[in-house]
């Protein structure tokens, strides 16, 4: 897939110049003028951050696209910038694609990251059946087991071959910059929980703590750089 461009729209500026009515651009609240092959650039949030895109799209916004797991849409609203597209492109770019371009929304992948961490649980058996829940139980209750829940994180890369577009998703990473480069597209809800079940002494219980049990590898969350590598 083409490397986006993005073009910032001059002919406002241009406009300045002439006559207002000639102006050709594709303001957010004008109908679309480029002759050329084209998407437009869309902004859209939720609580959970924002996110840029590109749609196949003429539309002022566009509704229930990057409906998360909570069920909170994004409204997305067309912004003044655009990029040229090639044949080939132009059916990745629909309307209703949900993919989105890592490098554009490193900040909401990175505070993605940042909110999935690990969690411990507890098996207990209160209710006459097991079930893992997150505060200690009592001790009584205490089966011995405790439970690490850890989030890894997808991408994908697209080739287009055969007239159709391939989707080959990367394999789950603890950190999302080590697929970034090779896997650039992904997901709204782009991870996958991993457990580790460990049986601990009920004595323990009321001083065990997640970085006991961990052995999950941790992303070097304190570097928000997106090749902290390269410097």
């Amino acid at each position: 897939m083409n490397k986006p461009n993005v073009r910032k729209i001059y002919r406002k500026i241009l406009a300045l110049l002439t006559i207002p009515f000639i102006l050709t651009g594709c303001a957010k609240d004008m109908d679309c003028n480029i002759e050329e092959s084209h998407v437009h650039k869309y902004t859209g949030s939720n609580k959970r951050g924002t996110i840029v895109n590109y749609f196949n799209s003429e539309a002022e916004y566009i509704d229930d696209l990057y409906q998360d797991v909570e069920h909170d849409k994004f409204r997305y609203y067309r912004e003044e910038d655009y990029i040229e597209i090639t044949k080939e492109d132009k059916s990745f770019y629909e309307a209703k694609n949900t993919m989105f371009k890592g490098i554009d929304n490193w900040d909401f992948l990175y505070s993605l990251m940042v909110g999935k961490h690990d969690y411990l649980e507890y098996e207990s058996n209160e209710d006459l059946f097991e079930e893992w829940v997150k505060q200690k139980p009592k001790q009584r209750y205490f089966t011995g087991k405790v439970r690490v829940t850890h989030y890894r994180f997808c991408g994908h890369k697209l080739t287009y071959k055969d007239g159709k577009w391939i989707n080959e998703r990367s394999p789950f990473v603890d950190d999302i910059r080590d697929i970034i480069d090779e896997y650039p597209y992904f997901e709204i809800d782009c991870y996958k929980q991993f457990q580790k079940e460990y049986r601990v002494s009920k004595e323990s219980l009321d001083t065990i703590t997640l970085e006991d049990v961990d052995e999950f590898n941790q992303p070097d969350l304190s570097n928000k750089d997106l090749h902290p590598n390269t410097k």
